[in-house]
């Protein structure tokens, strides 16, 4: 008898665990709904990549093109000998942006592979105007790497930012001592993919439901958003 109420405990706890498993997976699935759902807006006919410089053939509509392989022909790269540099995704108007995700150029895993040695220390920032007519104190700071050599980043970052903006910008304007070994030198970004997930500026939700009761509302709850509502009616 003993050895059957064991028995029956041990399917117990493993009827429970495995419930337990299964809400923290709904929980994860709901929890990310909201940016995988969400359109891409880096992938509109309307959206259009731009870039402080260019390296060679590494053009900034590459960052766009849907391709997330992270090698060098694939990424989009600024040149060389600049004290800054940044790729900027343009939406054409205002939009409501959620979360990006970068993917840096990382060849792979040998130790003799080129790393994201480049994306120590850059930084996200949206804005309604562009990275031309601005500084980085007149935009809005969604995320700053704090990376120093020899740790590197991770390659593919995925950044809550939820702002009401036109413009998304990254930049740097960090020069990453393993350049020295190849006589390279100055801030240089390779963005081999940037998504950008958000909706309209008058949706919000999952589905970019419109907002109900006002034109401006948060994009995950639909609250309506005064303050938001008078800055973009005062533009």
């Amino acid at each position: 008898m003993a050895m059957t109420n064991i028995d029956d405990i041990d399917k117990e706890i493993s009827f429970i665990e495995q419930k337990l498993q299964e809400l923290k997976d709904e929980s994860f699935n709901i929890h990310n709904a909201s940016a995988i759902d969400k359109e891409n807006l880096s992938r509109r006919n309307t959206t259009v990549l731009t870039k402080s410089s260019t390296y060679r053939f590494n053009i900034a509509s590459i960052a766009n093109d849907g391709d997330v392989q992270t090698t060098e022909p694939k990424c989009a790269i600024t040149a060389l000998n600049h004290t800054k540099a940044w790729l900027q995704v343009d939406f054409g108007q205002p939009y409501i942006i959620n979360n990006v995700k970068i993917y840096h150029r990382r060849e792979g895993d040998g130790p003799s592979a080129w790393k994201q040695y480049r994306f120590r220390q850059f930084y996200l920032d949206a804005s309604n105007f562009s990275a031309t007519q601005t500084t980085t104190s007149q935009r809005t700071r969604c995320y700053t790497d704090n990376t120093t050599a020899p740790d590197l980043p991770t390659n593919i970052i995925d950044i809550p930012c939820k702002q009401t903006a036109r413009y998304v910008i990254v930049e740097t304007t960090y020069d990453a001592p393993e350049d020295d070994y190849l006589d390279e030198h100055g801030a240089i970004l390779e963005i081999c993919e940037i998504k950008v997930y958000g909706c309209e500026v008058d949706t919000y939700g999952v589905d970019c439901m419109p907002c109900i009761g006002c034109q401006y509302c948060d994009i995950s709850s639909g609250v309506c958003d005064a303050c938001e509502e008078m800055l973009m009616l005062s533009r």
